[in-house]
């Protein structure tokens, strides 16, 4: 109802202020301020300004006349004009009308018809602001299609290839960085940039191609903390631990203490110092489900490659109940569940019905919500 009332006292201010100035007359007392009252008093002036010159003899008597007559019959055209009667149109006072009973009609009628006057106030903090936005989906679907039409556009390739690294997509920002080096030329950040993508691409492992690739990143920038990480993740998954050991040592040595890959470097580090025999100072092999931990955002592809290390050495040693229970825990936070159920069924075949390792897996599966009474596959 308060609604209403307002909208009827607006609609009404506003015909008034256009209504009024249609109504308003001029008053009685105003013809002296008409047109042709200026004109009557400036020909007479005229004429008072001509009989001073003609006494003066600036002008002669003949031209004066002449200057007389002209004056004369315009005085005498804005008289005739001064006497005719007024006559009132009626044409202010039909818009007035028009617009008195149109406008506020016209207003309630569209209003009633388009709008929704029982919706309830939606204060700006309660906005969905968000969702008016573009996706990243979108914009990268944008760029794309430049892309298709520019594929020299360096600048398109280098915006592209690290919002393809952190969608997930590898092989997409393997090609975008190959772009952009083609097109921009070689960078430390651009090298380091393509050789993860290649790591992501092969889902965590570091391969011959993505270790040169590194390497020439630290040709160009010795010291990367990037090129030397994924560098010393090579040796790991290799099976060099004694030599990731010191390359992971190196590294940590290096680095500031609030580098997001130091928790999944020092994690390899204490499982390589574990794995060569060296005397170990530094986290225990659990460290690794604290590198699962770190958000994909900050980690990138160091994640995977740490997973992949993990998962390459169960292969090859797989009487490690914890090792599994850690490998599931990892897939799980990682978000994926296919690879922690084909780990947990690859431990199952490991262990006998009863064992104590087989207890182990059995156990921290069930604490992941993995269905550990499924069938066995056999090995």
């Amino acid at each position: 109802m308060l609604f209403w009332l307002l909208a009827a006292l607006l609609t009404l201010i506003v015909t008034a202020a256009i209504v009024l100035p249609l109504l308003r007359r001029t008053p009685d007392g105003a013809q002296a301020d008409t047109r042709e009252a200026y004109d009557r008093e400036v020909f007479r002036a005229q004429l008072r300004e001509l009989a001073g010159d003609v006494e003066r003899g600036a002008i002669a008597p003949a031209d004066a006349a002449g200057a007389r007559a002209e004056i004369g019959r315009r005085l005498l055209r804005a008289e005739t004009a001064a006497a005719k009667p007024a006559i009132a149109s009626r044409r202010p006072v039909l818009a007035a009308l028009v617009v008195a009973l149109l406008l506020p009609l016209g207003a309630f009628v569209f209003y009633d018809r388009t709008g929704t006057p029982e919706i309830g106030d939606q204060p700006l903090a309660s906005r969905d602001l968000e969702a008016k936005r573009p996706s990243v989906a979108a914009i990268v679907g944008l760029i794309e299609q430049r892309l298709a039409d520019r594929p020299d556009d360096a600048e398109g390739w280098s915006v592209v290839a690290p919002v393809y690294l952190r969608m997930g997509e590898g092989a997409k920002a393997a090609n975008a960085y190959r772009n952009v080096i083609r097109l921009s030329g070689e960078t430390p950040q651009n090298q380091a940039g393509l050789g993860e993508a290649m790591v992501q691409a092969a889902g965590g492992e570091v391969s011959p191609e993505a270790q040169a690739t590194f390497r020439r990143a630290l040709e160009l920038q010795p010291g990367l903390p990037a090129a030397r990480f994924y560098l010393a993740l090579a040796l790991s998954q290799s099976g060099q631990n004694a030599e990731a050991a010191v390359a992971w040592d190196a590294l940590l040595a290096d680095a500031p203490a609030d580098a997001p890959f130091r928790p999944v470097a020092e994690a390899a580090l204490a499982d390589a110092r574990a794995a060569s025999s060296a005397p170990s100072s530094g986290p225990t092999a659990a460290d690794v489900e604290a590198a699962a931990s770190l958000s994909t955002q900050d980690s990138g592809a160091m994640i995977e490659g740490m997973v992949a290390q993990l998962a390459s050495r169960l292969e090859s040693t797989p009487d490690d109940p914890d090792g599994w229970a850690r490998l599931m825990r990892s897939y799980v936070v990682l978000g994926q569940r296919e690879r922690a159920g084909a780990a947990l069924r690859r431990a199952l075949d490991v262990f006998p019905q009863g064992s104590p390792g087989r207890m182990t897996v059995a156990e921290a599966a069930s604490a992941l919500g993995l269905d550990a009474s499924g069938p066995v596959s056999t090995p």
